[in-house]
């Protein structure tokens, strides 16, 4: 085992360290579906463990855990936001906290921006800020938000939409990757997301 496996957690630690980047992983849909590795017709396997270890490596404290099936979206926001708030009560800096959440990961996401509220808060939304969800007009996004998903996924991801109705916004950007893979760029750690999300994070 890779020494850096040991900065993945399902949960926040008792006593975070203040000084530290921490990010939450929020994976899609297909990892409630059918575990933790879970194979697609279309884009193969969902390598959820490698994209952990690779976070991991790059040296956040990387909170994630496989939600379980059937997971409704807004409680589950809600439970992320408390440890988000516990990590600000612990005096960690919100701009040393990103949130990174993968198509149904991201529709959470949104909603722990809109529950916190927090400007300096680093948000990274890979191919999860759905044009259906804009129907709930109080989803509104806060803090610094990048999205990135493939030009030639299928399905309606509008970031535009997103920022034109969110007052709360730090710093915005959307980035469309060539990659051509589809929804699948979620189910790997390619280096095409991991670099710009780093940059976004860690102001590398």
């Amino acid at each position: 085992m890779k020494a850096m496996i040991h900065n993945i957690f399902q949960h926040i630690p008792d006593n975070p360290e203040s000084t530290k980047h921490y990010l939450f992983y929020l994976h899609g849909l297909i990892v409630e579906e059918a575990g933790i590795r879970p194979q697609s017709e279309e884009h193969g396997f969902y390598e959820y463990q490698l994209i952990l270890e690779e976070l991991a490596r790059e040296g956040f404290i990387v909170i994630s855990e496989a939600r379980e099936k059937g997971t409704q979206i807004k409680p589950y926001a809600e439970k992320v936001a408390s440890q988000v708030k516990k990590l600000l009560a612990n005096k960690v800096l919100p701009e040393n906290i990103t949130i990174l959440g993968a198509s149904k990961g991201g529709i959470i996401s949104a909603y722990v921006s809109t529950m916190l509220q927090e400007r300096k808060i680093n948000y990274v939304f890979l191919a999860g800020l759905f044009e259906k969800c804009l129907t709930d007009e109080n989803l509104k996004l806060y803090g610094n938000v990048l999205s990135i998903h493939d030009r030639s996924d299928k399905l309606s991801i509008t970031p535009p939409l997103y920022f034109q109705r969110s007052e709360g916004l730090g710093e915005f950007e959307e980035i469309v990757l060539s990659l051509d893979v589809g929804h699948g760029l979620i189910y790997r750690p390619y280096r095409e997301w991991i670099d710009p999300m780093l940059k976004w994070s860690k102001k590398k």
